[in-house]
């Protein structure tokens, strides 16, 4: 049980960075209307399923929380570790092809 916990929180970590993504894949100088809308608006539904699951696993105790919490954590630094990764290979890429 304590392993869906991890798992659950590693899911809403990847749905968060994907609504991020497509949030700022969205985003464009010319839009039509202010950006602001469309970010806030995502901005409250990441916090909103974080809320939710943090707020599910807290109900059945810490370690679940803990647990939940570590998923995200998890999720986010791989995240930020391959972007990083993959940006540096690009650059160098492009440093070579010059």
């Amino acid at each position: 049980m304590s392993g869906l916990w991890v798992l659950a929180g590693a899911l809403v970590g990847v749905l968060n960075g994907l609504s991020r993504w497509w949030t700022v894949a969205r985003l464009r100088a010319g839009m039509a209307g202010s950006p602001l809308k469309p970010t806030l608006g995502a901005m409250v539904a990441r916090l909103a399923l974080v809320a939710v699951l943090l707020i599910a696993a807290l109900r059945n105790g810490i370690l679940p929380g803990l647990l939940a919490f570590a998923g995200l954590w998890l999720t986010r630094s791989a995240a930020a570790i391959w972007l990083h990764k993959s940006s540096w290979a690009r650059s160098n890429l492009d440093i070579e092809a010059e």
